[in-house]
């Protein structure tokens, strides 16, 4: 499977292997992170990251690169895995898994512009607004407090 990594110290890599998930995102379990429709693509995360910022420090060239591509803006930890995703790939129109499109020009050049705004630049096909939210997304990374855990009892009538 053709997939892409983007480490917490923000550095690409693609692979073309099966992905050993417990090695790229952690034993706890990975959770999907949904973006912009138009992309055939999907990121995956540690699934409790946030709750262990020793071990899975916050990624913040990931979280940019994440929010760029019409995620939620808010901290993720650790890698962030790229992966295809393709809804209409199985009957019923089940949600799947799948290569990585090629080329992953998109994937890239975000990337690169990420890193371009976060040195104070502004990349050459975007505007200085573009930048500028790009930074302000970083230090909401960067801030922000980890996000609380509620445990309810719920009584069945």
């Amino acid at each position: 499977m053709r997939y892409a990594v983007i480490t917490a110290a923000g550095e690409l890599s693609h692979h073309d292997e099966t992905p050993d998930w417990g090695a790229l995102i952690g034993p706890e379990g990975k959770a999907r992170v949904r973006l912009q429709t138009g992309i055939a693509a999907t990121g995956w995360v540690n699934d409790v990251g946030l709750r262990f910022p020793e071990k899975y420090p916050r990624n913040v060239v990931a979280s940019c690169v994440l929010a760029a591509l019409g995620a939620a803006v808010q901290p993720y930890a650790g890698p962030v895995v790229f992966t295809g995703w393709n809804p209409d790939n199985t009957p019923r129109g089940l949600l799947e898994m799948c290569d990585l499109p090629e080329p992953v020009t998109v994937l890239d050049t975000v990337q690169g512009d990420v890193l371009k705004a976060l040195a104070g630049q502004t990349p050459r096909d975007l505007s200085p607004s573009w930048a500028e939210s790009m930074r302000e997304v970083a230090e909401h990374v960067r801030s922000a407090p980890t996000p609380g855990l509620t445990v309810r009892t719920v009584t069945l009538p």
